[in-house]
C-alpha cells in the first residue's frame, strides 16, 4: 500500500483570516496510531494570553496614573491662577451696620466667578480679622461689586 500525504489548507477569502499551522494527515506508516501533541501549543497559547492579559493592565494602570497627574497638574495650575485674580480683585471700603457679618457682606458683594466662600476668605485677609465677628461702624474692604 502505498502511503500518500495530503495537506488540508484553506483557499478563498478564508485566506485572509491569520493562518494557523496546519494539520498534515498521515496515511499508512508503522501502524502505531498517530498522535498530535498539541499540549505544548495549548499552552503556549496560554502564556501568550496570559502575557496580552498583564500587558493589558500594566498599560492600563500607567494609563490611569498619567491621567491624575495630569488632572493634579491642571487642577493646581487652575487653582494658583485663580487665586492670583482673587488677589488682584479691586475693593472698596464699606461700614459695618448692626448685623453684618463677613458671610452677609460676601454675599451682598459677588463677583463673577468665585464662590461666596472663597469671597469670605478674601475679606478676611484683606482686612485682616481674627475674628468672623464684626463691630457695627467699622470699616471693612469687600470686593468691588460688578
Amino acid at each position: 500500500m502505498a502511503s500518500t500525504n495530503r495537506v488540508y489548507g484553506t483557499e478563498g477569502s478564508s485566506a485572509l483570516v491569520p493562518s494557523y499551522p496546519t494539520l498534515t494527515l498521515l496515511e499508512g506508516g508503522t501502524g502505531k496510531p498517530f498522535v498530535v501533541e498539541r499540549q505544548h501549543e495549548d499552552r503556549s497559547c496560554r502564556d501568550m494570553a496570559r502575557g496580552n492579559v498583564l500587558t493589558a493592565i500594566v498599560c492600563t494602570f500607567l494609563v490611569s496614573v498619567g491621567l491624575v497627574a495630569a488632572l493634579l497638574v491642571s487642577n493646581a495650575a487652575v487653582s494658583s491662577r485663580k487665586e492670583a485674580a482673587l488677589a488682584s480683585l479691586p475693593g472698596e471700603e464699606v461700614v459695618v451696620e448692626a448685623g453684618d457679618s463677613v458671610w452677609g457682606l460676601a454675599f451682598r458683594h459677588p463677583v463673577d466667578g468665585y464662590s461666596t466662600a472663597e469671597l469670605v476668605q478674601w475679606i478676611t485677609e484683606k482686612n485682616s480679622l481674627e475674628s468672623p465677628t464684626l463691630q457695627p461702624g467699622q470699616s471693612v474692604v469687600v470686593p468691588a461689586s460688578n
